[in-house]
């Protein structure tokens, strides 16, 4: 609701500032990063024992990707002449926080099964997990507008072929 929030507050003063093309691609990025991990989490429920430390753990996780999404967009946008000029000053907390609580629901889940050694396998394990936290690291460390709009194109091919995977071979 935040991410979208954003993108309403944006699209009214759409004639003040412009949009650009990194802002949009990593709004969806959060967009669909989030669903998949609401999906997980709900098809993961009856694995969840119902106690304290389980309990403030999703809710660190949770106010961790809170804080990612309402990055995404500037609270004022007229205080930036385009979003692509606002991303680059802000896309670390956005893409940090989207690494954070994605290894914290690793956590989460290697807790919950008992299986530590299950934590490397999360991010080599397939290659799509490889390239993705690849990408995601690239993206936090490398500033560059082109390696940006790459990153950011190669995590929304992934996430489009994950989709299909599940839709196709379920």
């Amino acid at each position: 609701a935040t991410v979208i929030g954003g993108l309403g507050d944006v699209l009214r003063e759409r004639n003040r500032i412009r949009l650009g093309t990194l802002t949009p691609m990593l709004a969806i990025f959060v967009l669909i990063d989030l669903s998949s991990v609401w999906v997980n989490a709900w098809s993961g429920l009856s694995d969840i024992k119902v106690d304290y430390g389980p309990f403030v753990a999703a809710s660190i996780v949770a106010a961790i990707y809170f804080f990612a999404a309402s990055m995404v967009f500037p609270k004022v946008s007229t205080d930036w002449e385009t979003l692509d000029d606002y991303y680059i000053t802000h896309y670390r907390w956005v893409i940090g926080g989207v690494m954070a609580a994605n290894f914290g629901l690793i956590v989460i889940q290697a807790t919950v099964d008992g299986a530590w050694a299950s934590i490397a396998g999360a991010f080599v394990g397939t290659p799509v997990a490889a390239i993705w936290w690849t990408t995601l690291l690239c993206l936090w460390l490398f500033r560059q507008k082109r390696v940006q709009m790459i990153g950011l194109g190669l995590l929304q091919v992934i996430w489009i072929y994950v989709l299909f995977s599940a839709w196709a071979f379920p």
